[in-house]
């Protein structure tokens, strides 16, 4: 009996089955543990990317307009959904603007772990969208239930079902661009005591010549007035580089909407050379055999050369008799505005017979409805500039000899682009008191918008003023050529 008994202590086959037995529902228990967490972090993963996806959508909207709200909200209804799995409600379900809550914020707290605070909350949406610069996006609770069979420990039965929540915060900082001109424009609309982006929508923006006059000092700042940027630390941005950065149409950093840099003060001689090398005119520190700088591929202008028995294609000067030279034609001012804004009529047919182009010439270039332009229907000056180029009239001369070939620099842009030139939009009678030299405040910027320049910078002519078309403006009202050049700064902060 006792050596039947030591055999039987020292005997371990089978032992496995007995520990695993023993052992089997906490292996059970864990392993529905592990896949239970799975599950809930891949619906709450799948509720974050929703909630990050919808507050995204809103948040670039929030750009400061009065209608910025109502906006952010459509985009939120209509440009978003997202599927989630594992939820109690079933195996793939869509997320929608139904089952979410949303609150917009003029502000954050200091520290990302602190709550949003009474003062960050926009209240009275109407009046505030303006402010509004965050959505918060909530994912309503949603319901979670587990395998792992909790109620058995607990007694209680509702131990295996919980709710799984996620939140995002997006906000809109601002439109971003580089590499443009260092101008800054008196928004031309502003007395008209209606947002820009309103005034896009609902007036014939586009087309329209606009005259653009230095501002000088404080308080001579107004509608279509223009000034210089600056970079955010250099407070003696001098007149040197800011030509160069002109004519180079590069500024030294990117520009945020949310608060430009302004370089105000008098008139600038060095900025009409800056200006004028994309007419093939170099004066000043602007050298014909400078490659960064070069004139566009079309600079037809109205000049003549000063000595015409010896034809010198960098020493000419402009006519004020258009008959057999001419530049494109001013516009005649519209009297529904302030500013000096033009009302899109100009003299077509004028322009054609001092070019000598023929009915044959111009047969492509047809309106919408395909008639031909005339004085009663003129066309975008820029769409005439660029038909130009791509149907081989540039080398065409005038009746007194001239051609858009530029003849002074080597080495001519291929850009037809090369004759924009971008400045940020501001209201310079709400900030007036910021438009002080170089230590003025940021100012935001109520838009982007690229101009087309219709003759050279020339004191006699146009009296030193920039003679201009509105081409394009930033935005969901613009016409799509800046979508690759102003981009919204759109991102998540919580």
């Amino acid at each position: 009996m006792l050596r039947t008994i030591r055999a039987f202590w020292h005997d371990q086959r089978g032992v496995a089955l007995v520990l695993v037995a023993i052992m089997l529902p906490a292996i059970i228990g864990f392993s529905l543990l592990v896949i239970d967490m799975s599950r809930a972090n891949n619906l709450h993963n799948d509720l974050q990317k929703g909630a990050d996806a919808f507050a995204l959508a809103g948040a670039a909207e929030l750009d400061g307009n009065p209608d910025a709200i109502i906006r952010s909200d459509r985009a939120i209804a209509n440009l978003v959904d997202n599927t989630y799995k594992f939820s109690s409600a079933g195996p793939i379900q869509t997320l929608t603007n139904a089952g979410i809550t949303r609150r917009y914020l003029r502000s954050l707290p200091p520290n990302d772990t602190d709550a949003i605070r009474v003062q960050d909350v926009i209240t009275d949406e109407v009046a505030g969208a303006a402010e509004a610069e965050f959505v918060e996006v909530t994912v309503d609770p949603t319901g979670f239930s587990a395998i792992f069979p909790a109620s058995f420990l607990t007694g209680n039965t509702g131990d295996n079902a919980f709710n799984i929540r996620a939140t995002a915060v997006a906000g809109f900082a601002g439109v971003v661009v580089c590499d443009m001109t260092p101008l800054f424009i008196c928004n031309p609309f502003e007395d008209l005591g209606v947002p820009l982006h309103q005034v896009v929508s609902d007036q014939n923006f586009y087309r329209k010549g606009i005259k653009l006059v230095q501002g000088g000092g404080t308080g001579s700042w107004g509608p279509g007035n223009f000034g210089f940027l600056r970079p955010t630390d250099d407070h003696g941005y001098g007149a040197a580089e800011l030509a160069d950065d002109i004519a180079q149409a590069d500024t030294p950093e990117c520009i945020n909407s949310r608060g430009v840099n302004l370089r105000t003060g008098g008139p600038q001689p060095a900025v009409r050379d800056a200006i004028n090398v994309r007419f093939d005119i170099y004066g000043g520190q602007m050298h014909s055999n400078d490659p960064l700088i070069p004139p566009a591929p079309n600079v037809r202008k109205g000049y003549k050369y000063k000595n015409s028995k010896n034809p010198n294609a960098c020493n000419m000067d402009p006519v004020t008799n258009t008959t057999e030279l001419t530049q494109f034609r001013q516009m005649t001012q519209d009297t529904s505005y302030t500013g000096r804004i033009g009302n899109g009529m100009w003299d077509y047919e004028g322009y054609m017979a001092a070019n000598g182009f023929t009915t044959s010439d111009m047969a492509g270039f047809v309106d919408a409805n395909g008639s031909a332009y005339s004085n009663a229907n003129p066309p975008s000056r820029y769409d005439l500039y660029k038909y130009e180029i791509a149907h081989g009239l540039v080398d065409d001369a005038s009746l007194g000899g001239e051609t858009g070939v530029a003849a002074c620099h080597a080495s001519p842009s291929t850009d037809p682009e090369r004759r924009l030139i971008y400045g940020a939009i501001v209201n310079c009678l709400e900030h007036a008191g910021d438009l002080n030299g170089q230590s003025g405040a940021p100012i935001p910027a109520v838009g982007f918008a690229s101009f087309f320049l219709t003759e050279p910078v020339d004191q006699a002519r146009t009296n030193g003023d920039i003679m201009a078309e509105i081409v394009d403006i930033d935005g969901e009202q613009g016409r799509g050529t800046m979508v690759g050049f102003a981009k919204d700064n759109v991102q998540l902060y919580r």
